[in-house]
């Protein structure tokens, strides 16, 4: 994991091999023994991403979430994403760079969104969420850009810290989704409380009946 922190910190551009080792405290001699280069680490970086996502990308525990769970199951998409953030800064560079990691970030990205649709139409028709199937596409839209293209965001516009930046991202998607579940005002004000608190995490995963261990 040190390349990965390493390439999140720096960005993948300018880490280089040595960089890498020095962090490890290994030769760079060595380090090529295992891994050939930067190449396979970033290809075997994105097979976890592609895993960790895969754990969360699955349909079976979305019909049954209440608007209340809502925002915790955006918070578990934006934590992976934010632990690979890397990928999502210059993604064309790096897929012209490293071509193995065009179909698992493919992948990611189509059942992301596939997830998605699934998630904000089954609210939908459940009237969980009070839109149209129009704004539900634009919703799907919205959610998948900011989930995937916050951090950089602010890293270009802010010096967020880690945790700041994904409560940013799950702020400007709730700004959307809120003002549309069907909730009272007083539920709609206890959730905002609750997510500008930055301590719902803990409270909602002992409630909640997401469980993607």
């Amino acid at each position: 994991m040190t390349a990965l922190t390493l390439f999140n910190e720096h960005g993948e551009n300018t880490v280089t091999s040595v960089d890498i080792a020095v962090e490890l405290d290994i030769s760079p001699g060595n380090l090529y023994y295992h891994f050939k280069g930067k190449d396979s680490l970033v290809t075997a970086l994105m097979k976890m991403h592609e895993q960790q996502m895969q754990k969360l990308l699955v349909k079976d525990k979305l019909d049954t979430l209440h608007a209340e769970d809502i925002m915790y199951y955006l918070y578990l998409l934006v934590d992976s994403i934010h632990v690979f953030r890397f990928f999502y800064r210059s993604p064309a560079d790096l897929v012209e760079k490293y071509p193995s990691i065009i179909r698992s970030r493919k992948n990611i990205l189509s059942s992301l969104r596939s997830q998605l649709t699934y998630l904000f139409d089954s609210l939908r028709l459940r009237e969980v969420l009070l839109a149209n199937k129009s704004d539900s596409t634009l919703l799907v839209d919205l959610v998948a850009l900011i989930i995937t293209q916050s951090c950089q965001f602010d890293e270009l516009s802010s010096h967020l810290d880690d945790t700041l930046q994904k409560y940013h991202a799950l702020s400007l998607m709730m700004v959307a989704i809120l003002p549309r579940l069907a909730l009272s005002d007083d539920e709609k004000l206890k959730l905002e409380q609750t997510l500008n608190s930055h301590d719902f995490v803990k409270d909602f995963k002992t409630q909640s009946p997401l469980d993607f261990a």
